[in-house]
């Protein structure tokens, strides 16, 4: 017995009369199906399937009133209906090939870009990257922090090739523009006060807590010698970080190369201090270039003072006339300049307030110093020399020792000439 239901929805399809199924007595004279190989394939008896599309086919033609099908048609005869926009999950369409191109396009305009030295009209093709980058949705932040020209940002190269003083005080500048052109600044983009570009080691991060210490630098060419500067360091909680890290490294600039001045605690066969033989243990301070740095000779002296002497200087034994004749009157002069401009306290006649003399450790090269090609190089040419050396020197890991500033901060300087070192002292 066979029961009629009415239709649910999303069986609205309609069929042919020749396509219904037979009914179940028409079904019953019928003789058995013979046996076939199943291998063979579809017996050629039946229709095959495409026929049947094809009939149908003919049929919704030959009667131009039929009803389009419904959506849910589509579905019961198992179509996938198309999306809108006929977009793919995967876009490898003309625009993913045109915004190929214009990435590609922008990289050879940035890099033409940093070598120009005409910074008004290079910042013209800069607000035309930004166009183009904003019509194509391509971060042009990203673009500006790759290492797309020779291994460095554009970036890097537009502060390389940036001119000491710009030709007119109104000119814009290139690097200001690619800097406001790169936000965010990426973690590897950020310079030393980032800990990602100055990672702490795992203690220093515990001694310190959550603020990372500013190691300042801050380089000066000295007049009237063209192959002499100085370097001068503020060290944060130095003798904790040597007691704990064993290791201080600060990085600058000088002379157009890369300088690495390291304090740092002496171990057995320390790669870091070249072929030096140093006691272990002993605090150390070392000198060497960067990779991609030109070589050079190297001939300077590491200078710490009592802070004491900021306040009560000491007497100049040679008062200066005319220009200075070596590096040492240069950075008297200098001194003496910066302290006759500051306030002065009065000074004290009590023989515990009087300071210091200051610590001088010559740091020099007979051969010229080179880069090495990388930092895992295990070797690689150091100027070092040990803090024991001098008796003052090796008082700087004891606590109280006078010339450490009053809040743990160790304040240095290093007088440098890049001359070939000679038998008497070229800067004393």
């Amino acid at each position: 017995m066979i029961i009629d239901k009415p239709p649910l929805p999303g069986d609205e399809v309609v069929l042919a009369l020749d396509d219904a199924p037979p009914s179940y007595d028409a079904l019953d004279n019928l003789p058995p199906p013979l046996p076939r190989d199943e291998k063979a394939g579809p017996s050629t008896n039946q229709p095959s399937q495409s026929s049947q599309g094809d009939h149908r086919r003919q049929q919704q033609a030959s009667s131009p009133t039929a009803p389009p099908k419904s959506p849910s048609v589509q579905y019961a005869v198992g179509k996938r209906p198309a999306s809108a926009s006929g977009s793919s999950w995967f876009n490898f369409g003309p625009s993913a090939r045109a915004a190929k191109e214009v990435r590609n396009t922008i990289r050879g305009l940035l890099r033409d870009l940093v070598k120009q030295t005409d910074s008004q009209g290079a910042i013209g093709v800069l607000e035309s990257c930004a166009d183009a980058c904003r019509t194509y949705d391509i971060s042009l932040s990203s673009l500006l922090q790759e290492r797309s020209i020779e291994g460095h940002t554009p970036i890097y190269w537009a502060i390389i090739n940036r001119p000491a003083q710009p030709p007119r005080p109104d000119e814009p500048d290139i690097v200001t523009a690619l800097l406001s052109h790169s936000a965010p600044l990426s973690d590897e983009t950020r310079l030393r006060r980032s800990p990602a570009f100055a990672p702490l080691s795992g203690s220093d991060e515990i001694i310190l807590g959550g603020n990372v210490p500013v190691d300042d630098v801050d380089v000066d060419d000295v007049e009237g010698d063209e192959t002499a500067f100085i370097a001068n360091f503020r060290i944060p909680m130095f003798q904790k970080r040597m007691r704990i890290s064993q290791e201080i490294n600060l990085e600058f600039i000088a002379k157009g190369r890369l300088w690495s001045l390291k304090f740092l605690v002496a171990k057995f066969s320390d790669p870091r201090l070249g072929h030096a033989n140093i006691r272990t243990g002993s605090w150390v301070a070392a000198l060497h270039l960067l990779p991609h740095s030109p070589p050079t000779y190297i001939d300077s002296r590491l200078v710490i003072d009592d802070p004491r002497a900021r306040t009560h200087p000491l007497p100049s034994p040679h008062p200066q006339s005319g220009p200075p004749a070596s590096l040492k009157e240069a950075v008297e002069g200098m001194m003496q300049q910066a302290e006759a401009e500051s306030t002065m306290s009065p000074v004290s006649t009590s023989p515990r307030d009087k300071p210091k003399p200051r610590i001088e450790l010559r740091m020099k090269r007979s051969e010229q110093l080179t880069a090495p090609a990388s930092m895992r190089t295990t070797y690689y040419p150091v100027v070092v020399v040990s803090l024991e050396e001098d008796v003052r020197a090796k008082n700087l890991q004891f606590k109280g020792c006078p010339y450490i500033e009053s809040d743990g901060s160790l304040v240095a300087r290093l007088e440098a000439r890049l001359v070939q070192s000679e038998s008497e002292c070229t800067i004393c």
